[in-house]
């Protein structure tokens, strides 16, 4: 099976460049393996890892133009293309700096306290119902960037700027549902661009981590918005 990686070292190369190498199928063959395959035998590849198991989001890549976690996409016995993930900048190889995309999602996710938590607030029972089961699939958030390389609003140059992505989304939709944060969520989903997605569901598609429901957390925030007349123009992009 021939696999085709992207090899850069700004060091030494004055643009990207691809490279082909033979590796042998197998049982259970992921990308990760396929790429630890050829830095183990044929010759040293820059790339990322740790967890193997879509909890770091270390090992996230672009895999014939889609972006994954190299450690849950599967191989078939076909060729494939392996890039780093798209929207990032390159360090070398398949290794990309996402310092800016973690800080982004960082200070989103901080809790806003006007007061520090009391012990009865800590001890008090927790609705599972309209707390646990909203913010239980949110914390499983790898902050891959998966979503972020794929999302055509964050990428678009007309709202690129104006939407933060759907991570740092749903890092703001988490201390939302957070019943020990006083921010005002809905205020700053907004003022994030909570109205400039455009609902398309490609971070639902792309996301490995299958608890969380992007497109039906991005409409509960819209209602709470709406409640309040906290809406604005809608992206251009939107079809509808």
């Amino acid at each position: 099976m021939k696999v085709t990686i992207q090899k850069y070292d700004p060091t030494v190369d004055s643009e990207p460049y691809l490279q082909d190498y033979d590796v042998p199928m197998s049982e259970n063959l992921t990308v990760l393996k396929a790429i630890l395959y050829i830095h183990e035998n044929i010759e040293p590849i820059a790339f990322d890892y740790s967890c193997r198991g879509r909890v770091c989001g270390r090992c996230a890549v672009m895999v014939n133009g889609e972006s994954c976690t190299a450690c849950t996409k599967a191989m078939k016995d076909e060729d494939v293309l392996i890039e780093p993930l798209a929207g990032f900048p390159i360090v070398r190889d398949l290794v990309v700096d996402k310092t800016r995309f973690h800080d982004r999602i960082s200070g989103v996710e901080q809790r806003v306290r006007a007061t520090p938590i009391s012990h009865e607030e800590a001890i008090a029972p927790i609705d599972y119902e309209k707390v646990f089961n909203k913010v239980d699939p949110l914390e499983w958030c790898a902050r891959c960037g998966c979503c972020q390389s794929m999302c055509p609003a964050v990428n678009s140059l007309d709202e690129g700027g104006n939407y933060v992505g759907p991570a740092a989304m749903i890092g703001i939709a988490l201390r939302h549902y957070d019943p020990l944060d006083q921010g005002d969520r809905i205020v700053q989903a907004v003022q994030e661009g909570l109205w400039n997605c455009i609902m398309c569901g490609k971070c639902d598609e792309v996301c490995p981590v299958h608890e969380i429901e992007h497109l039906q957390t991005w409409t509960e925030l819209r209602a709470e918005a709406e409640k309040r007349s906290l809406t604005e123009k809608k992206s251009k992009l939107m079809p509808f």
